[in-house]
């Protein structure tokens, strides 16, 4: 309901703001004072410095501050966005491995070809603990002896 004469509003402090869907409208505060006998100040609203006091003539103009956007637009899909993903790398090394360094390990010389064959010898080797038992013996402590019942007597 508009308020034609101040008259009719109790003393105080109000914030008069302006709700349109199309535009930001900066408030103004408006100040009925009791001591000055009903004198009516404007001033702009400052959330952030509320002590700061910017004082507009009466009668009120509002003023619009920014358009609003209440959509954004939509993001458009580019082939970039394929080779962006985290999953193309998974992908393709595998293939890479596959298929190319097979190829790159026959073009080798023969002497890497030769250490290359050693050092899987060694991997091999019956010397060498297995992983899996040492890990067991770590986490599982070590076995017990059995007690035969022949020793017993």
């Amino acid at each position: 309901m508009p308020i034609k004469d101040l008259s009719q509003c109790i003393l105080g402090s109000y914030i008069v703001t302006v709700h349109n869907p199309n535009y930001i409208i900066a408030p103004i505060r408006v100040e009925i004072s009791s001591k000055a006998g009903g004198k009516v100040r404007a001033r702009k609203v400052d959330f952030v410095q509320p002590n700061e006091v910017m004082l507009v003539k009466y009668p009120l103009v509002f003023r619009v501050n920014e358009k609003t956007d209440f959509f954004e637009k939509r993001e458009t899909w580019h082939i970039t966005d394929v080779f962006r993903s985290p999953m193309v790398p998974m992908l393709i090394l595998p293939i890479f491995f596959m298929v190319l360094l097979p190829k790159i390990k026959d073009m080798q010389d023969p002497e890497t070809k030769k250490e290359l064959e050693e050092a899987s010898k060694m991997m091999s080797n019956p010397q060498m603990p297995d992983m899996s038992d040492m890990l067991a013996s770590f986490f599982g402590g070590t076995k017990k002896p059995k007690k035969s019942k022949s020793s017993r007597r």
